[in-house]
């Protein structure tokens, strides 16, 4: 009996990449899941044909259902445009994929006079309220299928990152490489910091990131917007072009348990949503290994022309360690007023993600220790130790994190 069992859940490994769950794009339109797909080059193997099925029938359905609503909103959105002054312009959390940029996101969050977006707002961005309220119904009894529990802390309430509703609405998002098709990385890995972009693209980029944010303005009732994406952390000069007056809140960790955390990330993505086959592994490391070093080195240079009531920063250890303390720290250099209703609410976010049990990696390889090595300046840019040494205590899983909502 034991040996059956191991056979089975060995096979259930094995045919996981393939299974047909309902797709992070599942729920986007249907001429922005044509767009991602184009870019596939009619490279999507057979195998992963009964997923690419799913997708389209239930982007088709979304699409036909949210289509009055997205009509009507894209004209109000022209002749009424909700007006954004200086002093209530965004807050983005910055950070790389998995420096604690969640952790951030929820604590922010936790101020009522913030507002971000929930995640049916940013998988399905073409609709609005209407179409919102029905998918936050049908996202909770849905939300074990859609496997996005497997890789960040959803939930129908819960803040989500806004580079997901770029993604859904055009493919204009680092995803879609990540997550999606694997094998077109080089292609979709230019809208992490957008410098490589055509014109075109960039407009694409500019009028999406602005629509959207014009939507959550709608229903903020005059609250600060806070949107979490780790690509705005390349792309600081740019957002404050779109948003003049916005604030930004940056998290860094120890590079090596990026690093490794990364690895992970790529790995439970493509086995959820990947319509390709992965990378090899050599060339995966090397894509993480050189964007995080390449986004970090963006920020900072970016940093220096940003006004020093605009920004704060903040170590994961250090926000662990005393999260209230840090945020009332966090709030005094951005100018913003901490309310008692501030505090009870960010205890109760660090109380939940609070874990015991830490994740265990493999020890790195000499080949990922040789790139782990390179990311030396962001350890001594940000206070850290060596970039090979990550003993430095962690009492918050951020791998594992468990999820609330």
């Amino acid at each position: 009996m034991k040996a059956l069992h191991e056979n089975i859940s060995l096979v259930a490994r094995r045919l996981a990449p393939y299974l047909p769950y309902p797709h992070l794009m599942c729920v986007a339109p249907l001429d922005a899941v044509l767009r991602t797909l184009w870019r596939a080059q009619g490279q999507i193997p057979p195998a992963y044909w009964p997923r690419l099925v799913l997708l389209l029938l239930l982007s088709g359905i979304s699409t036909v259902a949210s289509l009055p609503e997205r009509v009507i909103v894209g004209v109000w959105l022209r002749l009424r445009p909700p007006r954004m002054a200086r002093d209530n312009a965004p807050v983005f959390a910055l950070g790389y994929f998995r420096s604690g940029t969640t952790f951030l996101q929820n604590l922010l969050a936790a101020d009522p006079s913030l507002r971000s977006p929930s995640w049916p707002q940013v998988l399905a961005p073409q609709t609005f309220v209407l179409g919102w309220a029905v998918l936050r119904y049908l996202f909770v009894p849905l939300l074990p299928l859609t496997r996005l529990h497997a890789v960040v802390p959803v939930g129908a309430s819960l803040p989500a990152e806004d580079d997901f509703a770029l993604n859904n609405m055009g493919g204009i998002s680092v995803l879609a490489g990540r997550a999606i098709l694997p094998r077109r990385q080089a292609f979709f890995n230019r809208f992490h910091d957008l410098d490589a972009l055509s014109a075109d693209e960039f407009g694409r980029w500019r009028s999406h990131q602005f629509a959207f944010v014009q939507k959550l303005a709608l229903v903020a009732g005059g609250r600060r917007l806070l949107l979490k994406s780790p690509s705005h952390t390349a792309r600081v000069r740019y957002l404050r072009d779109l948003f003049p007056g916005a604030k930004f809140v940056h998290i860094s960790r120890s590079p090596e348990a990026v690093f490794r955390s990364n690895l992970l990330l790529v790995r439970e993505l493509q086995r959820a949503f990947a319509l390709q086959p992965p990378l090899p592994e050599d060339e995966q490391e090397e894509i993480i290994a050189h964007e995080y070093l390449a986004t970090e080195m963006h920020y900072l240079a970016d940093r220096a022309q940003i006004p020093a009531a605009d920004f704060a920063e903040v170590r994961l250890q250090d926000l662990i360690a005393d999260p209230v303390g840090e945020m009332k720290r966090i709030y005094r250099e951005l100018g913003l007023p901490f309310s008692p209703n501030c505090e009870e609410g960010m205890l109760q976010v660090a109380a939940t993600f609070v874990k015991q049990v830490r994740n265990r990696h493999p020890d790195l390889t000499e080949r990922q220790r040789a790139r782990v090595a390179r990311l030396e300046p962001l350890a001594a840019a940000f206070g850290h130790a060596s970039a090979l040494d990550a003993s430095a205590p962690e009492t918050l899983d951020i791998d594992t994190q468990p999820r609330i909502g």
